[in-house]
C-alpha cells in the first residue's frame, strides 16, 4: 500500500499554498541583501585599490537604493507573514494529526515496491540560508 495517505498529501499541499507568499517575499529579501553585500563588497574592492572617490558616486547611489528597496521588502515580508500566518495555522488545525502509529515493521511493501534510480536531483526544494563571517 501507499507509505502515506494521498489526503495528507492533498492537505500539506494547501499549507504550502498559503506559505508561498511568504516564501516569495523572503526571497526578494534575501536578493536584495545579497545584492547589497556585493555592492559593498565592489565598493572596499575599489576603496581598497586606491580608486579616487569620486568615481564610486555612483555606486553608492545604487547601493543607498537597493537598501531602501531592502527596507522596503523587509516590511512587505512581516506584513505577509502576519496574514499568512494565522490562515496556515487555521489551516494546520484544521487537518492535524489524529492519528500515531506505532509498529515495527516498515510502512514500506517491498514486494510491491521498487526502487527508482533514474530519478534526477531535486534543487528547487532545498533551502539554504547560510552566511559566513
Amino acid at each position: 500500500g501507499n507509505v502515506i495517505a494521498l489526503e495528507k498529501v492533498e492537505q500539506l499541499m494547501e499549507i504550502a499554498e498559503l506559505q508561498k507568499p511568504v516564501d516569495l517575499a523572503n526571497d526578494r529579501l534575501n536578493n536584495l541583501t545579497l545584492s547589497c553585500y556585493k555592492i559593498e563588497m565592489i565598493i572596499t574592492q575599489m576603496s581598497n585599490m586606491k580608486i579616487p572617490f569620486w568615481t564610486l558616486w555612483r555606486l553608492r547611489g545604487e547601493l543607498s537604493d537597493l537598501k531602501k528597496s531592502a527596507t522596503e521588502a523587509a516590511m512587505d515580508l512581516a506584513e505577509v507573514i502576519i496574514q499568512s500566518e494565522a490562515d496556515i495555522r487555521q489551516k494546520k488545525e484544521e487537518h492535524r494529526q489524529t492519528k500515531i502509529g506505532l509498529s515495527i515493521e516498515s510502512p514500506i511493501n517491498w514486494e510491491t515496491s521498487s526502487i527508482k534510480t533514474d530519478l534526477g536531483i531535486s534543487y528547487d526544494s532545498l533551502r539554504f540560508d547560510v552566511q559566513y563571517f
